[in-house]
């Protein structure tokens, strides 16, 4: 594992203030990504960033013991298998939010996406793009690359077919559906959207089954992506 301060400072964070009035705009990231190249190739884009950062470079997510109230940044070839239930129940308690570098050719791990605050694609990969990717997720808006969003709609009608998208302009999601879908959009897990509506969690994953089966998505990111494409969901 390596570490490395540096030292930029964002605009967009000026209004962020910590405890005592002081701006709080250190940000704390883990970068997990075992591709040299593309390692190194964010490393340079980090120093061309208006923003503060310290960054640490580890190789596998069990070195994530010390990390504390950050961002870990983790490629798609990172999370194809299962959140162990440890670093699951970590990320939760420490408020740990996640942005998945997603390669094309890559399928994440259902676990890996229900924990996940943002999706950026490596096609998109560049340092503005990255500094927007930083920003939303640090400021608790749920990130989706136009790469990503492109893809994963267009996954959905591969034939080119507009009776998908005038199916969904169609759907009519109740005022709880809309609740619990706007805040999966921001990032929230399903037992913090139990605790932000004060239902319980099985409430809140039936809840999020329905809308699954109503929008005709396999999970809850492609569910947000097609509710903004159709106009169901605007954040």
């Amino acid at each position: 594992m390596g570490s490395r301060q540096i030292d930029y400072f964002l605009p967009e964070m000026r209004d962020r203030r910590a405890p005592g009035g002081t701006f709080d705009t250190n940000l704390q990231l883990v970068l997990i990504i075992q591709d040299d190249i593309r390692r190194y190739s964010i490393e340079g884009m980090f120093r061309s960033l208006d923003i503060r950062l310290t960054v640490q470079f580890i190789t596998d997510v069990g070195d994530l013991s010390t990390f504390r109230n950050g961002q870990l940044l983790i490629s798609s070839r990172n999370a194809v298998e299962p959140v162990p239930a440890e670093l699951a129940e970590k990320l939760r308690l420490d408020n740990m939010r996640v942005l998945i570098l997603v390669d094309s050719a890559d399928v994440v791990e259902q676990s890996w996406v229900d924990h996940a605050n943002g999706f950026l694609d490596w096609a998109d990969l560049r340092p503005e793009t990255l500094r927007e990717a930083i920003v939303d997720v640090q400021t608790g808006r749920f990130h989706v690359s136009p790469a990503l969003a492109r893809r994963s709609v267009a996954a959905l009608d591969p034939a080119g077919d507009d009776a998908t998208s005038k199916r969904a302009s169609m759907i009519a999601l109740t005022a709880r559906e809309q609740q619990v879908l706007r805040l999966i959009a921001e990032g929230l897990s399903n037992r913090q959207v139990a605790r932000s509506l004060s239902i319980s969690e099985h409430g809140v994953k039936r809840t999020v089954g329905i809308i699954l089966a109503k929008l005709n998505c396999p999970n809850r990111t492609l569910a947000v992506v097609r509710a903004m494409e159709s106009g169901l969901l605007v954040m």
